[in-house]
């Protein structure tokens, strides 16, 4: 829910609009900034002394993800995220902030960013950082789910922080879909928007790795991504054990558990994980399929350890996930 103060001006499926223009100006910078912590987690924004405050700001949400077009004709605004707005906050995202007019100064970790049109950056929201916002400033922001792009992109950490230009290539393949996805998000059917936003993130990951290069660690990170597409292109094979996988990739099932440590989880945890994740997905949009044939397909043997372990990881059995769903 959006801050009571904001006026709301359009609504549809998954996707709110928001204008100052409905509030009364002494009361505009407020109600701006509440809906700031509302769409980009808690921040203690320093007050400013204004006549009015004319902003626009728009957001999608579905299932963990964000897509925020937000906008700040006023500059020298200040934010900070230290501690005790980290706190506040139970989700762990990384943020993609695209700046499409104006500018914005990030300082992450004693470094300072300064993002001006056509240039974007990764952070975050489990890190201290600083904002100041330029004159006109007009933003797009894509919010992952820490996890899910762990996932797809092992070593997300090394990217934060780090300016980008959106000048040609993936990066402005990626640059130009995200402003289609934030025009267009209200429109996207529920059935399918789960997976326009799984695509998102994936062209996300891969303009990060080609737009910038990391060190290798021993050569590690290479090998993990390797052994992480092996996995996902074998993840409907029900005897997947993570001693094929090491035998795949010749290297020893030790081995393969040193290379999973960045991931915070076990080779055997992580499939369960990659599994159960696609399974939600299915449950949600392949309506066609039963619960057990969706448990079979990806793994499972056993329809009634399959509920049991689904609810363990996300707080639902299938079945209500599914009516929740179709209702």
């Amino acid at each position: 829910m959006a801050p009571p103060q904001m006026a709301l001006v359009d609504h549809w499926n998954d996707q709110e609009a928001w204008t100052t223009a409905r509030v009364a100006p002494d009361r505009q910078f407020d109600c701006w900034r509440d809906f700031v912590v509302d769409a980009h987690m808690h921040w203690a924004i320093k007050p400013v002394r204004c006549d009015h405050f004319p902003a626009f700001i728009r957001q999608g949400r579905f299932d963990g993800f964000r897509v925020t077009h937000l906008t700040s004709l006023l500059g020298g605004i200040v934010g900070v995220r230290g501690s005790r707005e980290i706190a506040q906050d139970a989700e762990a995202l990384y943020n993609l902030i695209y700046i499409a007019d104006g500018s914005i100064e990030l300082a992450i970790g004693g470094d300072a960013i300064a993002l001006t049109p056509g240039t974007f950056a990764l952070w975050d929201t489990t890190r201290p950082m600083t904002f100041t916002t330029g004159q006109n400033l007009r933003q797009v922001t894509f919010a992952v789910p820490q996890a899910q792009l762990r996932r797809v992109l092992p070593r997300a950490d090394d990217y934060v922080g780090r300016k980008l230009e959106a000048t040609a290539g993936v990066s402005r393949l990626f640059i130009d879909h995200l402003l289609s996805l934030d025009d267009s998000f209200g429109a996207l059917p529920r059935n399918t928007a789960g997976h326009v936003l799984n695509a998102t993130m994936e062209l996300l990951a891969a303009t990060l790795t080609a737009k910038v290069p990391l060190p290798e660690h021993g050569g590690s990170s290479t090998l993990l991504r390797q052994i992480v597409d092996y996995t996902l292109r074998h993840l409907e094979q029900p005897d997947l054990s993570t001693r094929q996988i090491a035998a795949a990739n010749g290297i020893s099932e030790r081995h393969l558990h040193r290379l999973f440590e960045p991931l915070q989880a076990t080779p055997a945890v992580w499939i369960r994980q990659q599994r159960l994740e696609r399974c939600r997905r299915e449950l949600r949009d392949a309506t066609h399929l039963s619960i057990t044939d969706i448990a079979y397909r990806w793994g499972f043997r056993d329809s009634g350890t399959f509920s049991k372990i689904f609810r363990r990881e996300f707080g639902v059995c299938p079945r209500e996930l599914r009516a929740g769903r179709l209702s």
